[in-house]
């Protein structure tokens, strides 16, 4: 799909969201739609950093992997890359949208579970697409080391939320925190992927201009 497509959906998708907030306010009314436009606001400056640091983190992996899905040409050999790449985009796409909407304290009650199962959920389904796409044994040490990064955090905050009682100081800051940071080896992680691609195509472009 080239790059043209993307945009077009982009803009769809905007004016439909667009459309869908407009009609609410004139079929319903301003205070209610007002719900969906309020600004983040608190009893202190910086209300709500970390939530909103972790989730640009998030989005910005998405962002980031959608570049090095446009940036790929699609042809038999590099066709699982780009599955890849996709699943990457939903995924944290997903991850962002959670953590500020809290999807999954819905699916926690439809499901009547802990939320430590469903994290453990999504991080074996990362280790899943990870394993039947990612193309592992070609990434250089760089991308491999923030995914371990990433990954120890994310078990940081798996045995936190687990084994610390729930009003034990600090247990919060660390729960959050190592969240945040396996948000942003997660990003770096997106980041070395996306410039190991560009060293490639670089490489691949170099020979055709000597042979011109």
């Amino acid at each position: 799909m080239s790059t043209k497509y993307y945009s077009y959906l982009g803009y769809f998708l905007l004016t439909l969201y667009c459309a869908i907030l407009i009609s609410l306010e004139i079929t319903i009314s301003q205070k209610f739609v007002r719900n969906f436009f309020t600004d983040i606001e608190g009893s202190v400056h910086f209300y709500a950093v970390n939530t909103s640091l972790s989730v640009f983190l998030l989005l910005a992996t998405a962002l980031i992997f959608a570049a090095s899905l446009v940036s790929t040409v699609t042809t038999v050999n590099n066709r699982q890359q780009i599955f890849f790449y996709r699943s990457q985009i939903l995924f944290f796409g997903y991850l962002a949208l959670d953590d500020r909407f809290l999807i999954h304290e819905k699916i926690r009650y439809v499901l009547n579970t802990n939320d430590i199962f469903i994290f453990l959920g999504l991080g074996i389904l990362e280790l899943i697409l990870i394993v039947l796409w990612g193309n592992f044994s070609r990434w250089n040490n760089r991308i491999k080391n923030n995914l371990y990064k990433a990954a120890f955090c994310f078990a940081v905050m798996v045995a936190v939320d687990t084994f610390y009682p729930s009003e034990m100081v600090p247990r919060l800051s660390l729960e959050d925190l190592s969240k945040t940071w396996a948000n942003t080896f997660l990003f770096l992680f997106s980041w070395e992927i996306f410039k190991h691609n560009i060293t490639l195509l670089k490489h691949q472009a170099s020979p055709r201009k000597s042979n011109k």
